[in-house]
């Protein structure tokens, strides 16, 4: 698992950035949200999460809030 802080989220969208504790930043969406919250994020939350390669690059999957 890795950790880092959310560094935008558009709930519209559904998809947002994550800033890695390394600084590298990787995507996320609304349907890789676990754990509740109303599969939402808000910045500057802290998260764990797995990672996953998708086309566009890396992002999160098995998100969930600390």
């Amino acid at each position: 698992m890795h950790t880092g802080t959310v560094t935008s989220f558009n709930a519209q969208a559904g998809v947002g950035k994550i800033a890695m504790d390394d600084g590298t930043t990787v995507t996320v969406s609304r349907g890789d949200i676990d754990g509740g919250g109303g599969q939402s994020l808000r910045e500057g939350e802290r998260v764990r999460f797995q990672l996953q390669q998708h086309p566009d690059g890396m992002a999160a999957t098995h998100v969930y809030t600390l």
